[in-house]
């Protein structure tokens, strides 16, 4: 047997199952329509031919927010779907929300008027139109070089860039506070997980340069506060931007043992609040790509959540949001807008939990609002929704407050709530990286 010949035709066979990404940065002429006929950050900036989108002016206009803001309280429903109309709208709909409609009889979706409100500061804008004729992927779409901030793909030529854009969007330099999340039971009934965290960007902190970045995206300390039998659990994370080529740095301080050890990778399907969701789901997705290959569907209208400002506000409390099967309805608030499509398969000899995966991301944000999930034997399983809300004094776009279904055991957690928390996540928090390390974690654990 020649075990040389072997190898040789295993490698070529490979290589042939491996689709190829093309990532070319794009002409000048080409980026010249950002802040054009483009956004800044690569949206179409005209309304669509209906009206029903409008243009993009702008943004919410940068001023002070205080708490419980809701810049548009005075919006009424365009009209609301119910169980017996959704096939009227099913043109705009997931086949997650088809699915919950079918699944429960009194679920409903409020359509409001559409706003554009995403905005971002100038530098940002600035800082992604450079990126545009000077960015391309590296290690086979695992990575991108070369910049420190911007949407690296600002007009993205495939599934992998649109991607990355959410996964690298502008988060401000970091934040720190408490947010809260409640899995449920079939019957409604939910415990609620406080926890604490503090993290700050590498990528996209205006201070980063190239000989500074060192391949890094953030570090973050989480510490969770409640319940009983979780208090005193805390994580600490180095996260590099291509987890292919640098190993994600995990820590992990058991109140238990009373000591801090390094842990393996704790993303892609390892599961998350009661098996509710995965690691890779936090932030909707957060990578890393390697298990899955990325197709571009394209750009769609559709109607996602959007501005819910009422799932922020601090006069509402955890008990008026959770509900049985689903959250409350009445304090979601649904808009059309566009937003690119990307079908996500698992590659032949790797495994993950699900097979299949469906991403809708906001033109405006890069956020992916949308995300419905496949199990093993390719049945319809899971779907997510990010209610992303625009902070006009940051300014940033955030998608805080998101809630993750799991169909087939009509269950659901919904995570980040901050209504009954005495502050606000606060935003362009920063430490340096000499922070983050296992002797501060040990300490972060015990303190707060």
């Amino acid at each position: 047997m020649n075990t040389k010949n072997n190898i040789s035709k295993y490698i070529c066979t490979f290589l042939l199952l491996v689709p190829a990404i093309v990532s070319a940065k794009v002409s000048p002429d080409e980026a010249a329509k950002l802040g054009q006929e483009l956004t800044p950050i690569g949206a179409e900036a005209a309304a669509n031919k209906a009206g029903t989108i409008p243009k993009w002016e702008g943004g919410l206009p940068q001023k002070d927010m205080p708490r419980g803001s809701n810049p548009f309280a005075a919006d009424k429903p365009l009209y609301t779907i119910t169980a017996s109309t959704v096939d009227k709208y099913k043109d705009v709909l997931t086949e997650g929300y088809k699915n919950l409609f079918k699944t429960y009889p009194d679920y409903k979706m409020n359509v409001y008027p559409t706003r554009r409100s995403a905005s971002y500061p100038q530098w940002f804008y600035d800082a992604s139109k450079k990126n545009a004729t000077t960015v391309e992927l590296t290690n086979n779409g695992y990575g991108f070089c070369c910049t420190t901030s911007g949407y690296p793909f600002p007009i993205p030529k495939n599934g992998t860039e649109v991607m990355w854009n959410h996964i690298m969007r502008y988060n401000t330099k970091g934040f720190r506070g408490f947010v809260d999340a409640a899995a449920t039971q079939a019957d409604g009934s939910y415990v609620v997980q406080r926890d604490y965290f503090e993290l700050s960007y590498v990528y996209n902190n205006p201070k980063t340069t190239l000989d500074n970045m060192k391949g890094m995206n953030l570090y973050a300390l989480t510490k969770t506060i409640a319940p009983p039998n979780l208090a005193g659990e805390a994580h600490l994370l180095h996260v590099p931007i291509d987890r292919m080529k640098d190993q994600t740095g995990v820590w992990f301080f058991s109140p238990g043992v009373g000591r801090v050890r390094r842990i393996g990778e704790v993303g892609y399907d390892n599961p998350l609040f009661d098996g509710l969701m995965t690691h890779d789901q936090i932030d909707m997705f957060n990578g890393p790509l390697d298990r899955y290959t990325i197709k571009l569907l394209g750009k769609k209208e559709m109607l996602v959540p959007y501005n819910s400002y009422m799932l922020y506000s601090d006069k509402i409390k955890y008990k008026d949001i959770v509900k049985q099967g689903h959250i409350n309805q009445d304090l979601a608030r649904y808009e059309l807008h566009r937003v690119w499509v990307i079908e996500a398969q698992v590659k032949q000899g790797v495994n993950h939990r699900y097979k299949k995966r469906t991403f809708y991301i906001d033109e405006d944000s890069w956020i992916v609002l949308l995300q419905d999930m496949y199990d093993e034997r390719n049945q319809f399983w899971r779907t997510a929704e990010s209610h992303a809300i625009a902070f006009a004094n940051v300014p940033v776009v955030v998608n805080g407050v998101q809630v993750h279904y799991d169909l087939q055991s009509r269950r659901y957690v919904v995570i980040n709530m901050t209504n009954e928390e005495k502050k606000m996540v606060d935003y362009d928090w920063e430490a340096k990286r000499d922070y983050f390390t296992p002797a501060t974690l040990k300490k972060f654990a015990e303190t707060r």
